[in-house]
């Protein structure tokens, strides 16, 4: 996850397609929860979150309650089917995109910051719905070698 909040906060803070900024955190956030289930979801995000959280000059715990939201989300689409197809985890990865780039106005409007639900949040959700969906599959290849268990030998 660090390696992905230092790509976040360097190179995609400079690569704006359509004047957004494209969000990894939540990318490998939402796939986690998608491979893993709610409760390594939800985890992943609350510990990136945390992790973005000392950047970014909002409270402490706001990114963290939201992308632990988004990966709990994520983990709670796939949970009542038994093996998720590929298209299904886009699906997921899309929705719940957009839904994460909701989550953090909407909490951000809950402790008192004026000024982040806009209609331009439509626009961004979409983009970063957009460019979630491109960047799933890599997203989902790093995520499951990463949160593998690996058996050790003896």
């Amino acid at each position: 996850m660090l390696v992905v909040l230092s790509l976040q906060t360097t190179l995609f803070t400079e690569l704006r397609p359509f004047g957004v900024a494209a969000q990894l955190v939540l990318l490998f956030v939402v796939v986690s929860g998608s491979i893993n289930g709610v409760a390594i979801g939800a985890l992943t995000g609350l510990i990136a979150g945390l992790m973005y959280d000392f950047i970014l000059p909002t409270p402490v715990g706001l990114t963290s309650l939201t992308l632990g939201l988004a990966g709990a989300t994520a983990g709670l689409l796939l949970y009542f089917f038994d093996q998720p197809t590929w298209w299904m985890r886009l699906v997921t990865v899309v929705i719940v995109s957009v839904l994460g780039e909701i989550y953090y106005p909407l909490a951000q409007t809950v402790v008192g910051l004026d000024g982040w639900l806009q209609l331009r949040m439509i626009k961004v959700a979409i983009v970063v719905a957009i460019f979630n969906a491109i960047l799933s599959p890599l997203a989902l290849l790093i995520c499951r070698w990463t949160l593998a268990e690996r058996k050790l030998s003896v």
